[in-house]
């Protein structure tokens, strides 16, 4: 059996110890854990082996020097994300908030789950978790003619206007500047306009700037020679690479200041100098996009004013965030069910319940396209039938599944009961008293819905049936 690799980051000992031993104690798992007690440790980690499966990150950790930092673990997640293959992701927390909550899985973490650990659903989303990882692996190396990478997906009106932009630009040798929300496709959109270019038989060069170091950039971009520096080879840099073809800045807005001059007269110029090199011509089409506000960036003094009004224009490209598109939401929820269906060896999968797609077109999507690409592959991974049902999807759902049910099949009563008990909970000061009185809510709905069988609303929300008992010993819960 394959042993999966698990980096577990807390700074407290016992719950690393408390998750090593739940899961030595699963026969069907065969696991190496790794463990790190703070955020430095944990991302010295990544970096020197990133051949994790999962990684399960507390929120709040100190980092090395031993200051808190309550956003460790979304640091930690975002360095996960920049590793390929990337290693799933657990959030654990004791401070859990409707906005940690949204970002964690906008950053595309499998699960996020509260304190006290209910260690029935950790063991759950672990063997997910390295399902999924496993899966990838074995099927990395398939050609799946099928489903292109690069597709662009969508016909709603606001992807139709950005196409026929695309089109107009892409016939051009003009830099182009892409923005919009993070996760909403700007680099599918750079490959789509060097595709269809006069360049599009030179290379198609990358660069995402959030992911080098402030102190390794210059080089990156413009070279190295070698013996300049200790232990440093030679690198022609991504503009040399690029030479006949594009080069795509993505986050352009994340790169320092201090290289922005150097990168400004290479763009206005055509001529770079690497360190330690002479000056050199190139010949590159330059694209660049961002996620910021760079017009305030400016205002801040952030990013340099003469290096954005050399990269925007009249042309830019605004990509629609996917809540702008919601034509698009079934089409690509179709797409990345039938691709990880048949990525994940679930082909039996034909679609999804009628009373889930309203449900996904009712979200407002933060993390955009790429949200809505993990859900899928995370509800396809979980489903065990022949359609994608309710109970598949992630539990951020939850809340718009109640409201709509509240709002088709409820009495006037008990509209109006749900609708005292959530104010009276939003009214609680204490967050360990809100959550629990959440829970015994939540838990007396759903045992209502399934008219009292204990063993079908356990599974329904992920539970184990003991687990259930207990908690409607607790709460004192009665039919």
């Amino acid at each position: 059996m394959y042993q999966s690799k698990i980096l577990i980051a807390d700074d407290n000992k016992d719950t690393c110890r408390d998750i090593e031993m739940v899961l030595a104690m699963e026969s069907d798992l065969q696991v190496s854990i790794d463990f790190a007690y703070n955020r430095d440790e944990a991302i010295a980690r990544l970096d020197t082996n990133q051949a994790y499966d999962l990684a399960i990150l507390d929120l709040w950790m100190p980092d090395a020097s031993g200051a808190v930092d309550k956003e460790s673990g979304l640091k930690i997640l975002e360095r996960c994300k920049q590793i390929h293959p990337s290693p799933e992701v657990i959030i654990i927390t004791g401070y859990s908030s409707s906005d940690t909550a949204l970002r964690s899985m906008g950053l595309g973490a499998l699960d996020y789950i509260p304190r006290p650990i209910d260690y029935d659903i950790l063991v759950s989303r672990v063997k997910q978790a390295l399902q999924i990882s496993s899966l990838e692996k074995e099927n990395q190396n398939i050609v799946d003619d099928d489903f292109d990478e690069y597709e662009i997906i969508g016909e709603s009106q606001a992807m139709i206007e950005v196409m026929k932009q695309v089109g107009r630009i892409a016939k051009t040798d003009e830099d182009v500047f892409i923005y919009g929300e993070s996760g909403t496709g700007k680099d599918l959109i750079a490959r789509a306009i060097h595709e269809n270019s006069p360049r599009k038989d030179g290379p198609f060069s990358v660069l995402n700037c959030t992911a080098i170091p402030k102190e390794q950039i210059e080089a990156e971009l413009f070279g190295i020679r070698k013996g300049v520096a200790t232990q440093v080879d030679s690198r022609p840099g991504k503009f040399l690479e690029a030479t006949g073809g594009t080069l795509f800045l993505d986050e352009i807005g994340e790169i320092s200041l201090d290289i922005q001059p150097k990168l400004l007269r290479a763009i206005e110029q055509k001529e770079i100098q690497g360190i330690g090199k002479e000056i050199q011509r190139v010949d590159v089409r330059i694209i660049a996009a961002t996620n910021r506000d760079l017009e305030e960036a400016v205002a801040k003094k952030l990013f340099r004013s003469d290096l954005y009004y050399r990269l925007s224009g009249p042309d830019d490209i605004y990509m629609p965030p996917l809540r702008e598109r919601q034509g698009d939401i079934q089409l690509l929820a179709n797409y990345f069910l039938r691709k990880y269906a048949q990525k994940l060896g679930k082909n039996y999968i034909y679609g999804f319940e009628e009373n889930v797609l309203p449900i996904l077109k009712a979200y407002n999507w933060p993390g955009n396209v790429r949200e809505l690409k993990k859900d899928i592959r995370y509800t396809v991974a979980k489903c065990s039938g022949k359609f994608i049902s309710l109970d598949d999807l992630p539990k951020k759902f939850l809340t718009s599944h109640i409201a709509q049910e509240s709002s088709s099949t409820d009495t006037p009563s008990e509209k109006e009961s749900l609708s005292v008990a959530m104010l009276e909970l939003l009214e609680i000061e204490n967050l360990k008293e809100a959550r629990e009185q959440f829970e015994k809510l939540f838990l007396e709905w759903k045992l209502n819905k399934h008219s009292w069988n204990v063993a079908k609303t356990a599974r329904q929300i992920d539970i184990a049936r003991k687990s259930l008992h207990g908690k409607i010993k607790r709460y004192g819960l009665k039919k």
